[in-house]
C-alpha cells in the first residue's frame, strides 16, 4: 500500500476536525519527507500530527528521533507557524490534498499538503501566494513558484459525492474498457475503492463497462452512494488487513476485497494509520555522517571567510596607519606651522569660517597653508593633504602626538590581524578534523510507540522501597489538587519544616506505613524544597494524618492561596538527607524516567544516577545524567534509553540544578 486514497484522507480529516482545530502549533519537526506537527489543545491536550509527503497524514503516538540540526524549510515554518492556533483542517475537492488554515482571519497562512505523485508542502500567505514550498515545479497545467499565485490541480476525474445516476450511467455506457476501469478513471475514488464497489454490487470487475445492465449499473451507483453517506456520517469501522500476520492495507471500512483476511481493530482511523504505516517504520538513530560533516565544514568555511575578511581589513588598516603617521613625520614643520596657525587664529577669536577662508587665501603663499584641505570644529578634526593622502588630524594635539596616534592604532591592527591568523589556524584544523573524520555504521531503530503517562506523573512522584506510591506538588495548583483531589482518610500529610515547600501525600497501601516509607517519603519532601536551590545538606520534615490539614484557618485569620492549617501534635523526621537517584525503569516494554530517594530507585532498577545539590543548571545536568545511564546501559537497552529525552530527564529534576555525586 503506497499511500492514502481520498477517501482515507476524507476519514482522517473528519477525526481529526475536532482535535486538532483550536489547537496551538507548539513545534515542528522535519525528517527527511516526514513532518511532525506538536499540538497543544486545551480540550485534547498534547498531540503530534504526521505529515508523510505524497503518503499520510495522521495523529501519532509513536517517538521519533528529532534531527540535531533542522532545515532551512522548517526552519521557515517553525518561524511562522509556530504559538499560532489551527483555524480549520480540509480536504480539497474529495481529492489527495489538505488544507490547514492557521491564525486570526486578517493574519492567515494556510498549509497545503499534497498525497499525489511524491506528494509536496506548501505555505500560502494571507493573499494565497506561494510563501515558501518544499518542492518548487514548473508543469504542464501550473507552477509552484515564489510569490505566485496557488492555483489548485485540475480534477482527476468527477467527485463521487456530487455525481448523479444520468452521468454515471452515461460516462459508463460510453466507456471502451471494463467497468473497474472505467470507475476507477472516471471518478476521484482510486483502484481499490473501484474494485470494493463492483463486489458489493455483485458484479465481476472484468465485464465490459458498455455491456452491463440497467439493474447492474444501479447496483454500482447505490454502493457508491453507500460509501459515500458512510463517510458524510462517519460510520467508521477502522481495520487493518493482514495476510501472514504482514500488514496488507489500512482502511476506514472493512472493505471486501481482503475476504478471508484476518483483520485487527481500532477504535479511530487515527489510531489504525499510525498502527499501519509506523509500527514497521525504522528511522537513523543519528544522521548520516555526511550530512553532518558538510554541515559542520561549511560552517568553518563560513567562519574561515571572516576570519580572511577581517585580517585583509586589520592589515590595510596598519598600512594605512603607519604611513599617515610617516607623512607626519616627513612632513612635521608644515603639519607643525598649520596647527600652530588655527590654535592662534582661534585664540584671537576669529571664527572657524574666517580661519578656513584666510588659509585657502594663503594657499599660494605659504607652504603650510598648501596642504589644507577642510576643518570640521565639531569633530576638532583638521584634514590635510600630503603627497595626495587625505590624513585626519586632530587640531587640539601636536604634529609629534597626532603621528603617535597613528603609529597606536597601526600597532593594534596588526595586533588584531595576528590573533586572526592565529584563528584562521584554528579554523583550518577544525575543518581537516572534519574531513578525516571516519565514516561510521548507521544503525536504524525501530519506532517506539509514545507511552500513556499514568495520573500519578502530573506530580513528583516514586514508589517507596516498600512499594508505597509517594506523591508531591509542583506548584501552588498542583498542591491544591493533591489535597482536595487525591489525598483520602487513610493517606499521610508530610511537608517539609519551613515556608513554600511542596505539599506529599502518601498513599494508603495495604500494609501498615513503615519507617522505611516515612524516612525515604521525607527525603523525597525535603529535596523538592528550596533547601536543595539553596545548597543545603539535610532539613527536618514532619507528617501528619489527613485529619489534621484543612485549608480554613481559625476565626479572623488568613490563609494565603496553596496553605494549609495543620492541627494537633507533629509528627518530626529530623535531618532527612537532600540526596536523590534518577533512572530508568522498564514498564510493559517501555521505559519510564524515575527520580526519589536512592533507597527506593535501586529497588526498581540497576540504571540510575545519583544527584546532589550543586550549581549545574537542569538542562546540563539533565544531559550530564543521560550520559550517565547510557554508559551503565546495556547495548541491547541504549535504543529504548535513547528515546527519553533531555527534557524529560530536566522535567523530573528539582529546581535549581546540583550536580551528580561520586558515589554514582
Amino acid at each position: 500500500m503506497n499511500g492514502m486514497s481520498n477517501v482515507d484522507i476524507s476519514a482522517i480529516v473528519s477525526e481529526l476536525k475536532p482535535i486538532i482545530e483550536g489547537s496551538w502549533i507548539r513545534n515542528i519537526y522535519q525528517l527527511k519527507d516526514v513532518f511532525l506537527f506538536k499540538l497543544r489543545s486545551p480540550e485534547y491536550g498534547n498531540a503530534t500530527l504526521l505529515v508523510e509527503l505524497g503518503r499520510r497524514i495522521h495523529l501519532t503516538g509513536y517517538q521519533r528521533p528529532k534531527p540535531r540540526l533542522p532545515g532551512n524549510f522548517c526552519m521557515t515554518l517553525r518561524k511562522y507557524l509556530r504559538n499560532r492556533r489551527i483555524a480549520e483542517i480540509r480536504q480539497y475537492d474529495f481529492d489527495r490534498l489538505v488544507i490547514i488554515d492557521i491564525g486570526l482571519p486578517e493574519d492567515r497562512y494556510s498549509v497545503i499538503i499534497e498525497f499525489f505523485g511524491d506528494g509536496n508542502i506548501i505555505l500560502l500567505d494571507s493573499e494565497l501566494k506561494i510563501f515558501v514550498a518544499r518542492h518548487y515545479l514548473k508543469m504542464k497545467d501550473r507552477n509552484i513558484l515564489p510569490k505566485r499565485e496557488f492555483q489548485f490541480p485540475p480534477m482527476r476525474g468527477a467527485d463521487p459525492r456530487e455525481v448523479d445516476f444520468d452521468w454515471f450511467k452515461s460516462i459508463i455506457s460510453q466507456s471502451e474498457s471494463d467497468i473497474v476501469r472505467t470507475i476507477a478513471r472516471n471518478l476521484n475514488i482510486g483502484g481499490v475503492y473501484a474494485e470494493e464497489l463492483c463486489m458489493r454490487a455483485g458484479v465481476d470487475k472484468n465485464t465490459p463497462a458498455s455491456s452491463l445492465s440497467p439493474q447492474d449499473l444501479e447496483k454500482i451507483f447505490f454502493a457508491l452512494k453507500g460509501l459515500i453517506d458512510s463517510l458524510k456520517r462517519e460510520e467508521f469501522n477502522p481495520k487493518i488487513a493482514l495476510k501472514n500476520s504482514d500488514f496488507i492495507s489500512v482502511d476506514p471500512f472493512e472493505l471486501r476485497v481482503y475476504e478471508g483476511m484476518q483483520f485487527r481493530q481500532f477504535k479511530s482511523f487515527n489510531q489504525a494509520a499510525d498502527e499501519f504505516y509506523s509500527a514497521g517504520e525504522v528511522f537513523e538513530s543519528e544522521q548520516k555522517v555526511s550530512e553532518v560533516v558538510e554541515s559542520e565544514i561549511d560552517r568553518y568555511q563560513r567562519m574561515l571567510e571572516e576570519q580572511n575578511a577581517k585580517i585583509a581589513k586589520m592589515e590595510f588598516s596598519e598600512k594605512k596607519y603607519r604611513k599617515h603617521g610617516d607623512l607626519i613625520y616627513a612632513n612635521l614643520h608644515l603639519v607643525s606651522d598649520l596647527l600652530e596657525t588655527i590654535v592662534s587664529a582661534r585664540q584671537k577669536n576669529h571664527s572657524w569660517s574666517e580661519i578656513e577662508e584666510k588659509i585657502k587665501e594663503a594657499s599660494d603663499k605659504i607652504p603650510s597653508a598648501k596642504i589644507f584641505e577642510s576643518l570640521d570644529p565639531k569633530a576638532a578634526k583638521l584634514i590635510v593633504n600630503i603627497e595626495g593622502e587625505s590624513v585626519e588630524l586632530d587640531y587640539r594635539k601636536s604634529a609629534v602626538e597626532n603621528a603617535n596616534l597613528f603609529y597606536n592604532q597601526a600597532k593594534k591592527s596588526a595586533s588584531k590581524a595576528e590573533g586572526a591568523k592565529k584563528a584562521v589556524q584554528r579554523t583550518l584544523k577544525l575543518i581537516e578534523t572534519a574531513k578525516e573524520t571516519p565514516p561510521v555504521e548507521i544503525s536504524t531503530i525501530q519506532l517506539v510507540k509514545k507511552r500513556k503517562k499514568k495520573w500519578y506523573e502530573s506530580y513528583r512522584w516514586f514508589k517507596s522501597s516498600e512499594d508505597v506510591l509517594v506523591l508531591g506538588g509542583r506548584d501552588v495548583k498542583t498542591n491544591t489538587t493533591l489535597y482536595k483531589k487525591y489525598m483520602n482518610s487513610d493517606d499521610l500529610f508530610m511537608h517539609a519544616d519551613f515556608k513554600g515547600a511542596p505539599v506529599v501525600i502518601i498513599k494508603k497501601s495495604e500494609k501498615p506505613f513503615s519507617d522505611k516509607t516515612l524516612q525515604e517519603a521525607a527525603q523525597f519532601a525535603v529535596s523538592f524544597s528550596r533547601a536543595w536551590k539553596s545548597g543545603w545538606g539535610q532539613g527536618d520534615v514532619y507528617w501528619v494524618t489527613s485529619e489534621q490539614v484543612s485549608e480554613s484557618p481559625p476565626s479572623g485569620e488568613y490563609l494565603e492561596r496553596g496553605s494549609f492549617m495543620v492541627r494537633g501534635q507533629r509528627n518530626y523526621i529530623r535531618g532527612a538527607s537532600l540526596k536523590l537517584a534518577v533512572g530508568v525503569m522498564e514498564s510493559d516494554d517501555e521505559v519510564i524516567p524515575i527520580i526519589g530517594p536512592p533507597s527506593a530507585i535501586e529497588k526498581q532498577t540497576k540504571y540510575f544516577v545519583i544527584i546532589k545539590p550543586g550549581s549545574v543548571a537542569k538542562g546540563k545536568l539533565a544531559k550530564q545524567i543521560k550520559y550517565q545511564l547510557l554508559k551503565k546501559a546495556p547495548p541491547e537497552f541504549e535504543e529504548k534509553l535513547n528515546m527519553i529525552t533531555t527534557n524529560e530527564l530536566e522535567n523530573i529534576l528539582p529546581p535549581g540544578g546540583g550536580e551528580i555525586s561520586q558515589n554514582s
